[in-house]
């Protein structure tokens, strides 16, 4: 009788998965190489490459990524609408043009490293590997299968080449000024090159109301109507003629 043969068996290694990368960029030569780069790259895997914040919103509401690859110079809001604070939304490596930037300071939203354009591949393959050697987690995904949204208390604009986030508890008013904005706040009053428009978009509804069109206040500091006007910090703000019965109306609601 044949004794029964045993066998040892070796377990076979478990396959290293690969990073799922999304580019973007609104310059399609630089997405195009930066596209490249991510392919050559081992344990990097392109998922997808896009030019605007807008379409790479819509692919994060489907499909989960662990790296983005993301200019800082895109418009502030549409680039911060990609981002999530570390730990709950995919590695960030920031791409720019400009090496003055302080590339490094925005651990918050899960930046772990930066690239300069033109894209040099030896710096390439550091940054890999260091995404490689921190192996992020995977992207969280709302029930409904969409990307998380970000919710903030925080007007995040650009001050002295640093991503800074303002409370919106201090905020005033702000106002359009044509190239620049104006913020006053309680302790401060900044004058920045970002538009109006783009910090308009990042004010809540209704602590925040457009009481003409170049000017959005904050409710709560709202002190009095006068005439036409809402004195707010001591300067009466112009209504305009169009909303003046909308806003007078969320104004005695909210704060009177």
């Amino acid at each position: 009788m044949l004794s029964a043969m045993r066998y040892s068996s070796v377990a076979a290694p478990t396959p290293i998965t690969s990073l799922r990368c999304l580019v973007v960029d609104n310059d399609p030569t630089a997405a195009a190489a930066l596209a490249a780069c991510v392919q050559q790259a081992p344990f990097l895997s392109l998922v997808a490459s896009c030019t605007s914040p807008a379409q790479a919103l819509a692919y994060l509401r489907t499909h989960p990524v662990d790296v983005l690859f993301l200019p800082i110079e895109l418009p502030l809001l549409a680039g911060l609408q990609l981002l999530r604070p570390a730990g709950q939304g995919p590695a960030v490596v920031l791409t720019s043009s400009y090496p003055d930037y302080n590339l490094q300071s925005h651990g918050t939203y899960g930046v772990v490293d930066y690239l300069l354009k033109p894209f040099c591949s030896a710096r390439f393959r550091q940054v890999a590997g260091r995404l490689h050697a921190q192996r992020p987690a995977a992207t969280p995904v709302c029930k409904s299968g969409m990307f998380a949204p970000l919710y903030t208390s925080g007007l995040h604009l650009w001050v002295n080449k640093q991503l800074t986030q303002l409370r919106l508890a201090d905020v005033l008013y702000i106002e359009d000024l044509g190239d620049r904005t104006r913020i006053k706040m309680l302790q401060q009053e900044l004058i920045i090159e970002e538009s109006f428009a783009t910090l308009a978009n990042q004010l809540p509804e209704p602590q925040f109301l457009r009481i003409n069109p170049t000017c959005i206040v904050a409710l709560s500091h709202t002190t009095a109507v006068v005439g036409n006007a809402l004195a707010v910090a001591g300067r009466r703000l112009p209504l305009g003629a169009a909303l003046q019965d909308e806003v007078l109306a969320r104004v005695f609601q909210t704060s009177f």
